[in-house]
């Protein structure tokens, strides 16, 4: 008996198919099935410092071990390159999942409504990560030590939330203990200005007599800002009640433009005259040109032993302590007295050197194609469990509550104490921002002056603050667009499924934002319009 011939296409096409399926097979027995292969979210955030990236990656590995299909790859972009790396990829829409930001980021404000999205039906409801704990049941919001307060008051939307924080801070003036010792002859450390002046001095004829001339302050612009703008608002504390015109007792960006338009207060002012002799002293302690170096160059010229002090954020300890062959002190910044003969005259007392508002704060790409995993990650991280990993081994206050905190973690969240900060020029936007160190040579060179650099502030703010607040205006008008279309959706849910309580609280939510959204829009463009006929001239 004959077999029949097979055919030989017959033969290639049984042998492909058996080489797909055992391809197939081996690539299954790799990967597994499709629904538990890995995907991979992206965190981006610029705290190069030693200790935060540590502590995100104690995070992600415990967080991979409880959700085994998803990965988690943590970016630390240079913070000298921050801001056009994020611009540039979210247009190029190549950003991360997850992105730090900050109110504050010069020329950004536009950011946060075009590319963030809103978590805050998210936040009204309990972390399930939190369960077992005492926080179980507990609405995510309320589980941070300040329920998002700095979010709140600078959400780019009223009403709306767009970050989750990790961490609480303060600034401190890091001292080298060993060369306090010295210079001074005791281990006491400056409490007031005026011990701190004294300081100085001693500080001048030890590095004469030894013909190695050390700062008191190690020199950076970025180090520079912070000393100077929080004295600057220290010692203007008292302008707070004429401009606070919503009893929020702090100052807004708003306020410090719009009070400035409407010619409620200007550099000529005695307080703000006084605090700009304070950082005429302050400048004339760094070495020359610091204004030109970056906060890295600062911390090494804190290491190498030229300079005594270093003014930075508390999240900057752990680098400091880890790098230096000298033991590092952080104290509490010296503060000027009701006798102080510089400020003393303007002050109320002494001011606050921090907050219990929490930061380092994460945001959700709204443009994400793996939003679900990127909010459950978002979740673990500010967790009880997440943040208390992140806290340990970072260094960094944790922003959770019932979250355990070493002494030496504790000490930098600084105690309610002090009186609420003032006038700064950085607590307005870019351009205002951007006067003072640009006009710094009118008040330290040899022909300069606190009158001189507050007539030339006097000349170009106008300028600036009108072009801050027309920038205000248009963020404010930008985040009223995408809203009407959501608002009417969630009408249309509440028509088809009026069983489901939810959709009418989240338009109820959505209608609230909206109206405080315009109003502040309204508000700014008020302000714009009266500052050429109630305040300064146009």
């Amino acid at each position: 008996m004959k077999l029949p011939r097979i055919q030989p296409w017959i033969a290639g096409l049984a042998a492909l198919a058996l080489w797909v399926a055992l391809a197939a097979w081996v690539h299954l027995q790799i990967a597994g099935p499709p629904r538990a292969r890995a995907v991979t979210i992206r965190l981006a955030h610029w705290q190069n410092e030693v200790g935060p990236a540590d502590g995100l990656n104690d995070v992600i590995k415990r967080y991979e071990e409880l959700n085994p299909h998803v990965r988690v790859k943590q970016m630390v972009i240079p913070p000298s390159i921050y801001r056009q790396w994020l611009r540039t990829n979210f247009v190029g829409e190549n950003s991360a999942d997850i992105v730090e930001y900050g109110a504050w980021l010069q020329g950004m404000s536009d950011i946060p409504v075009r590319y963030f999205a809103p978590i805050t039906a998210q936040l009204q409801e309990p972390n399930p990560y939190n369960r077992g704990t005492s926080l179980e049941g507990v609405p995510w919001l309320k589980t941070f030590s300040d329920e998002l307060l700095e979010q709140r008051l600078n959400s780019p939307e009223p009403g709306q939330y767009y970050a989750v924080t990790q961490a609480r801070g303060s600034f401190r003036l890091f001292s080298n203990r060993q060369l306090l010792r010295e210079v001074t002859g005791s281990d006491r450390v400056p409490t007031t200005l005026i011990e701190l002046r004294a300081v100085a001095e001693r500080l001048s004829a030890y590095g004469q007599a030894r013909q190695r001339p050390i700062a008191l302050f190690a020199g950076s612009k970025d180090t520079a800002t912070l000393l100077m703008g929080m004295y600057l608002m220290g010692t203007t504390s008292r302008l707070v009640p004429e401009l606070d015109r919503d009893g929020l007792l702090s100052l807004s960006a708003p306020h410090v433009l719009g009070g400035y338009l409407q010619g409620k207060w200007d550099f000529q002012r005695p307080a703000m005259l006084a605090g700009l002799t304070l950082v005429g002293e302050f400048s004339a302690q760094m070495k020359p040109g610091f204004q030109q170096l970056s906060r890295d160059e600062a911390m090494r010229e804190f290491l190498h032993g030229d300079a005594l002090f270093i003014f930075a954020q508390s999240g900057a300890a752990r680098t400091l302590h880890d790098q230096a062959s000298f033991d590092v002190d952080a104290l509490r910044a010296p503060q000027p007295t009701r006798d102080d003969p510089v400020v003393g005259p303007y002050i109320l007392g002494p001011f606050a050197d921090g907050n219990d508002m929490t930061s380092f704060g994460f945001y959700l790409n709204k443009r994400s194609p793996l939003k679900a995993e990127a909010i459950d990650f978002m979740r673990f991280l500010a967790s009880q469990e997440g943040n208390a990993l992140f806290s340990a081994q970072s260094g960094w206050p944790p922003s959770i509550r019932g979250v355990p905190m070493s002494p030496e973690v504790a000490a930098f969240v600084s105690p309610a104490d002090g009186y609420m900060l003032g006038i700064s020029y950085f607590s307005a936007g870019g351009n205002s921002r951007d006067l003072l160190p640009r006009n710094l040579y009118r008040l330290t060179g040899p022909q300069g002056s606190p009158a001189k650099l507050a007539a030339a502030l006097d000349e170009q703010m106008p300028e600036a603050a009108r072009a801050d607040l027309a920038a205000l205006t248009r963020d404010a008008w930008l985040a009223t667009l995408p809203q009407d279309a959501r608002i009417a959706a969630l009408g249309g849910l509440v028509h088809a499924r009026p069983d489901q309580p939810a959709h009418g609280l989240a338009r109820e939510r959505l209608e609230a934002a909206q109206n405080q959204s315009e109003a502040r829009a309204l508000m700014f463009a008020r302000q714009l319009q009266s500052a050429g006929t109630n305040g300064r001239e146009r």
